[in-house]
């Protein structure tokens, strides 16, 4: 290993600051492994995050909370307001890159009018300033370091290197057995669909999730969800967050948002068939899929909301006229992708305006969020919410968490979900929510269950 750390320009630059806190840096020249990170810190257990990118480039793993930015707020602006605020107090000292990579990461839950006991851990709204950040990208790490000026002391943050790099873990990938999997308000979830499908009308859609219960004999092993999840789905970004004994676990293709140097990206994502990966069988699906009205039209309201979403905030906006195939491993979806130039540097409205899109909540939006309050079993908490961070230069990504399991303990949740428009079939949305299910059954090492 070759490391730089430029010790004499860093205790320089702290001894100048005039900040209330001072966040260091020192550059790696190997990726770390998320798996042994999380091994390595399970004093930390309850008190951390990592997130991957779907580039398979970037990921970043923090853990001890110096700050948290945590409210019952309607708004989700209310942290980009209380994030601006406080890193303006913080000396950014970086020697080995251009840009810091300090960031808070965390999520808001999808309603902030309606959540339950089981999400209590996390609150509405719920972001993590670490006082340890390791980001992984292109082939190197960066191991941030943040604390109060009068604190920094330079063997600490050598020790902190030390025992990042030169700590020597077996990681222990094993699971225990399953004692229990219950599909939760099945049959009432499908009489639920038929009960929706006779309120629409062609110009409506309303997004259904269900859960699914998993118990094991032990508490669930974080890095061997982790290890299995890495194995496949490589289209999809990887998310966890921990609060206390709550852990949120995440494998979602879908992108809400990303603001880079002002301009916005973001992807409709919505129409899901199954991939049975037979070439040939897979291909005529494509072909009737991009044919197949019902989907179409699903996609073409996620579309035209999202267009409006976004039209008082960008503009030049481009995107592409007919969907494309966003690929799964076990899914096909059809997405559009769709960017514009910030008309200023104020986007905080935006996650208000754009969440939940149509794939998450339903066309005309309120009608749907209301109806899905009512009349849905039990809460969503963060499946199908923004999570992702937001970094020192007012850049940010969200992704939609679906794909998604609830962990405490012994138990997981898992979370999936399917648009109804007046000619869906209620039996055929069980179906889809059973394949929506397989990337967490997969990452729990379940076997295919029905």
């Amino acid at each position: 290993m070759t490391l730089d750390l430029r010790e004499s320009e860093i205790v320089e630059a702290v001894y100048e600051s005039n900040h209330t806190w001072v966040s260091v840096e020192a550059k790696i020249d190997y990726e770390l492994d998320p798996t042994v990170l999380f091994h390595m810190t399970e004093e930390n257990a309850g008190d951390r995050f990592y997130y991957k990118k779907n580039d398979n480039e970037t990921s970043f793993f923090g853990y001890h909370a110096i700050a948290r930015f945590k409210n019952d707020f309607e708004s989700k602006q209310s942290i980009f307001r209380e994030w601006k605020k406080y890193k303006s107090d913080i000396k950014l000292i970086h020697p080995s890159s251009d840009k810091h990579h300090l960031k808070i990461c965390g999520g808001f839950q999808f309603s902030a009018h309606k959540s339950g006991d089981e999400w209590r851990e996390f609150g509405i709204n719920h972001f993590i300033l670490p006082e340890v950040l390791v980001t992984m990208e292109k082939g190197v790490s960066y191991i941030t370091y943040t604390v109060k000026v009068e604190k920094f002391e330079m063997e600490q943050f050598k020790a902190i290197i030390d025992k990042i790099t030169q700590t020597r873990i077996e990681a222990n990938f094993e699971i225990g057995n399953v004692k229990r999997i219950e599909d939760i308000y099945k049959d009432e979830w499908r009489d639920l669909v038929k009960d929706t499908i006779d309120v629409l009308d062609e110009h409506k859609k309303i997004v259904l999730a269900r859960k699914r219960l998993i118990i094991f004999d032990n508490h669930i092993n974080i890095p061997y969800i982790l290890q299995k999840a890495s194995q496949g789905e490589h289209n999809s970004y990887l998310f966890v967050l921990e609060s206390q004994d709550s852990v949120f676990f995440s494998q979602t293709p879908e992108q809400l948002l990303e603001i880079n140097n002002e301009i916005l990206s973001t992807k409709a994502v919505a129409g899901t068939i199954k991939r049975t990966h037979q070439p040939e069988v897979d291909k005529a699906n494509i072909q009737a899929f991009l044919n197949d009205d019902k989907n179409l039209n699903e996609h073409r309201f996620v579309v035209k909301s999202i267009l409006n979403d976004i039209e008082a905030y960008v503009e030049n906006i481009t995107y592409n006229e007919s969907p494309q195939i966003l690929t799964n491993d076990h899914l096909y979806h059809l997405y559009t992708k769709i960017k514009g130039q910030l008309k200023q540097t104020s986007y905080i409205g935006l996650l208000d305006n754009l969440h939940p899109t149509p794939a998450l909540g339903g066309y005309p939006k309120d009608e749907a969020i209301d109806y899905i309050e009512q009349n849905e079993f039990g809460t969503r908490g963060l499946y199908g919410a923004p999570v992702g961070y937001i970094d020192m230069y007012d850049n940010c990504e969200f992704i939609v968490a679906i794909r998604s399991m609830l962990i405490k303990k012994n138990q997981a949740t898992l979370f999936a979900g399917c648009g109804i428009v007046k000619n869906s079939n209620a039996d055929s949305e069980v179906e889809e929510t059973a394949v929506k299910f397989n990337p967490m059954m997969k990452a729990l090492g379940v076997e295919e269950y029905e």
